[in-house]
């Protein structure tokens, strides 16, 4: 009998920012930390820590800042374990009365 491979422990992921530009605006923005982290919105970001630049009527931030927020964001989020409670014993009700 074989066993599947243990899961990884989460890494960091590996991203090519040579490609990427490095002012990008509110969409562009949460279309790449939805493809490298998580799910998120144009309109989440607005209420993240970053500092933005308005370039010619678009708010711009700088993709590095951006990355950092998020990778911030996943490490205080605290890790929870799925599974059914253990009941106690002393939740037990007698069905004899």
């Amino acid at each position: 009998m074989t066993f599947p491979p243990k899961p990884k422990a989460f890494s960091q992921p590996t991203i090519a920012t040579a490609e990427l530009p490095w002012l990008v605006d509110r969409r562009r923005g949460a279309q790449l930390v939805s493809e490298t982290y998580f799910r998120t919105s144009h309109r989440t970001l607005e209420t993240w820590p970053l500092t933005w630049r308005h370039v010619n009527g678009r708010a711009l931030c700088e993709l590095a800042e951006l990355f950092s927020v998020a990778e911030a964001k996943i490490a205080a989020a605290a890790p929870i374990r799925g599974g059914r409670l253990a009941r106690s014993p002393s939740r037990k009700i007698d069905q004899k009365t």
